[in-house]
């Protein structure tokens, strides 16, 4: 990690420091930020140091010395990214790096503070007139909001408009995050995988592949960088998820009504494999997520899978199903029916009317499966269908009803597409 010495602007290896505080800086790219070959050269920095391009840094470290911080993080400068090596270590270290810094200043280019009304202007940028702070739609923003202990943020003037707890319904408003998560009340990361997701759904990325990469701190995984894979990051990203977590709120999504967004600026023409009635377990993007900000995980009501749980194939991902013959997935005589399936997932919806007492009841959501191929041929593959819904119902099916009944396990494998845009 490099640090930038707050009163010298010049970069140093935080290995030869003593355990040093630091100030570290949340923003959106605007033109020409200075790289690291640039702030790590003497004579570039002499030359460029009353110029534009340094305002920014220059702004960020007056504040952290104001603080009383010789050290300053900035992503823009402080990583080689002609080293991919060095460049997949940062990436994975960064939520890390935003958690440990004494303060983080998020600052917003492109809009005014009125401190009377406690108000955020809207963009003042005239490109963006009529729309909130670029800030909000900035993929890797959501980790520098998440992340920090403490965080201060700045209008285009440097004019502190408050903290993350200060700006908490702003902020709340702006993100669709609940203040419990903002404030630190609550641990975010006890929030689903699709809660999480939906987080991101909407935001962009210059990048492609980074709509994935800005998951990593927030889905508590580690995952080597590959940029040139494209739309296929996020998906080896749920893949992961599948090997590292039980939450199956990852499979709770359906098809967004605005299209993918976070694709739009890479692929305005998206389409492709994708078929927005039929796919398989996996999302093709965060989107997806959008309307499910309120799924949750009930530990009290958690059925385990059978024999391992599910896993990732080169099919798809497949289950092992507890089954009874007389069933939805069977015949009386056990043999497997044709056309659809519900698929009910260990994650759960709060239900619109609530219990008689006014207390919040939940039920687990569903998805629809249909069978694939000859009658005779892939007995077990299904894909998903209906992606435009979810169901709400029955609780996981164990292998024993009531202690008595035992059931028999038969293997399912829901059947995943690859989504290739540029088809």
């Amino acid at each position: 990690m490099r640090l930038i010495n707050t009163k010298t602007y010049a970069l140093h290896d935080s290995d030869g420091l003593a355990d040093p505080e630091y100030a570290i800086l949340s923003h959106r790219w605007v033109g020409a930020e200075v790289t690291f070959q640039q702030l790590d050269s003497a004579t570039w920095r002499a030359a460029n140091l009353h110029g534009p391009q340094m305002s920014k840094i220059k702004a960020a470290c007056a504040k952290a010395r104001e603080n009383e911080l010789d050290w300053l993080w900035v992503d823009t400068c402080c990583i080689d990214k002609t080293s991919s090596v060095e460049l997949s270590s940062s990436l994975n270290s960064m939520f890390e790096w935003y958690f440990k810094a004494a303060v983080c200043y998020a600052y917003l280019y492109d809009v005014d503070w009125n401190a009377t009304a406690h108000q955020m202007s809207k963009s003042q940028d005239p490109k963006r007139a009529g729309q909130e702070a670029a800030w909000f739609e900035r993929g890797w923003t959501l980790q520098e909001l998440l992340a920090p202990r403490h965080m201060e943020f700045f209008d285009r003037n440097w004019v502190l408009m408050g903290t993350k707890g200060s700006l908490a319904d702003i902020l709340h408003a702006r993100t669709g995050i609940a203040k419990a998560y903002l404030t630190g009340a609550s641990n975010f990361r006890q929030a689903s995988i699709a809660t999480r997701m939906s987080w991101m759904a909407g935001r962009t990325t210059a990048k492609v592949e980074d709509i994935a990469y800005a998951l990593l701190g927030l889905l508590r995984i580690n995952m080597e960088i590959h940029y040139g894979e494209g739309v296929r990051a996020f998906m080896r990203l749920q893949r992961i998820l599948l090997e590292t977590s039980t939450d199956e709120s990852i499979f709770a999504w359906t098809t967004p009504s605005k299209g993918l967004q976070c694709y739009h600026k890479h692929f305005p023409q998206t389409a492709g494999t994708w078929n927005p009635k039929e796919w398989g377990l996996l999302a093709p993007s965060p989107d997806c997520f959008a309307k499910h900000t309120d799924l949750v995980i009930l530990a009290d009501r958690y059925v385990p899978r059978l024999v391992g749980g599910y896993r990732w194939t080169q099919q798809g991902v497949h289950f092992q199903m507890p089954v009874k013959p007389g069933t939805e997935l069977t015949n009386a005589f056990g043999v497997t029916r044709w056309g659809d399936i519900t698929l009910t997932l260990n994650c759960w919806k709060p239900d619109a009317a609530g219990g008689g007492g006014g207390e919040k009841t939940y039920s687990n959501v569903t998805v629809r499966l249909e069978k694939m191929g000859s009658k005779f041929l892939n007995k077990g593959a299904y894909r998903r269908v209906r992606c435009g819904e979810l169901g709400q119902g029955s609780k996981v099916k164990t292998n024993s009803v009531l202690g008595v009944d035992q059931m028999v396990t038969r293997p399912l494998t829901i059947v995943q597409p690859e989504f290739d845009p540029d088809m």
